[in-house]
């Protein structure tokens, strides 16, 4: 998949949007881009799975087209001075990834990226306190355990 290609598998629909890990880059020979976030259309709910990637100019404007989000998965690692001089790539913020959430208007965000390696992580309560904080009563945040199931059932108040 590409930038703004589109995957039918039964009744769920994948829209694929570049990515930026730490640079918006696209692959010289097909001119595709590496790296992918995803909408996940399926059962009434609308679900964005970032990956890895940082806020690019023009990302909320793609993701908007799709209308509400209902929940959204977002890295919140980050970067800075340490990581950059360990090579290691970065992506959003835990303040950035929060504030996406809320302009665009996502009723559920998960933090992700915050305990897969020792040397890239991120308290995600930081995370948690801050969207509490800025977008209380409009965005739910969920830091959920190990393999915690979570399930999406929609009702006139939340999801």
């Amino acid at each position: 998949m590409n930038d703004d290609e589109v995957c039918e598998i039964g009744d769920i629909r994948i829209h694929a949007i570049a990515a930026a890990h730490e640079f918006l880059d696209r692959d010289p020979s097909t001119w595709e881009y590496p790296c992918l976030q995803y909408i996940i259309e399926v059962g009434g709910f609308r679900i964005h799975h970032a990956g890895d990637t940082l806020r690019y100019e023009g990302m909320l404007l793609k993701l908007r087209r799709f209308g509400k989000i209902d929940v959204q998965l977002l890295p919140i690692n980050g970067r800075d001075a340490k990581r950059y001089a360990a090579d290691t790539i970065g992506n959003m913020t835990y303040q950035e990834a929060a504030d996406l959430a809320g302009e665009c208007g996502t009723e559920l965000v998960i933090p992700g990226h915050w305990d897969m390696f020792a040397d890239n992580s991120e308290d995600p309560k930081l995370f948690e306190d801050y969207v509490n904080v800025k977008y209380k009563d409009r965005v739910q945040c969920l830091v959920p355990k190990v393999m915690q199931k979570i399930e999406l059932r929609k009702n006139e108040e939340n999801i």
